[in-house]
């Protein structure tokens, strides 16, 4: 299945600088970027530690696509400001591509990584194509995440997982290998909740970000 896709970080570009879209496919629309704007991270905005290098992200679009993200470390801050760029690669996706995939977002994602769609580009082109993702990804199995939640001493989930169901927005703060923890909890959902289901893994809190699932260090 073929998705398009954008990417949001600091460059100096078009005569724009500071954090903006700089690149996109054409089916990415002025909409979308002003969307991805307001969800995707900016200077200080990641929260990186041994077990955690990137932030997967996933949000909805107005348009009612989704964008499923991965925000990273890039090149030192051109600004002068100190520090590294932050650079979020999105991968917009049409309801059909999540329930084609199971609801399995983080497959999908390591998917798109293991194809190299989310590798980081210093200077990308300003007009991305649409790149393929893979069609068949392994039904989820609930009692497996839970088994595999208890090893790594994440306990029971089932107030988290009650939570989301009821619409609750939580944090949860992890030490461990945080994309994991949002796999484990998305494969206990119904799956009628995930595309409802805004989430980062290693973002600051941010009012202008409103993710319903946050999971911190």
């Amino acid at each position: 299945m073929w998705v398009e896709q954008a990417i949001y970080t600091s460059l100096p570009r078009d005569g724009k600088a500071g954090y903006h879209v700089v690149s996109r496919s054409r089916g990415v629309s002025d909409e979308d970027t002003r969307t991805l704007a307001i969800w995707s991270p900016s200077h200080g905005a990641l929260l990186l530690d041994g077990a955690n290098q990137v932030s997967v992200n996933f949000h909805p679009l107005a348009d009612g696509r989704y964008a499923l993200s991965r925000s990273c470390e890039g090149l030192p801050e051109y600004s002068g400001r100190g520090g590294r760029q932050i650079y979020t690669h999105a991968l917009i996706l049409e309801r059909s591509h999540v329930e084609r995939s199971g609801y399995r977002l983080l497959a999908l994602y390591r998917d798109a990584l293991a194809l190299g769609h989310f590798r980081y580009r210093p200077d990308p082109d300003p007009v991305l194509e649409p790149v393929e993702l893979g069609r068949c990804h392994r039904a989820s199995d609930p009692k497996e995440m839970v088994a595999r939640a208890r090893d790594l001493g994440l306990g029971d989930l089932s107030e988290v997982r009650r939570q989301l169901v009821s619409g609750e927005s939580i944090r949860l703060r992890f030490s461990g290998d945080r994309v994991f923890l949002a796999e484990c909890l998305l494969d206990l959902l119904p799956r009628e909740i995930i595309p409802t289901l805004s989430f980062s893994t290693s973002l600051q809190i941010s009012s202008v970000r409103p993710y319903r699932l946050s999971i911190l260090g």
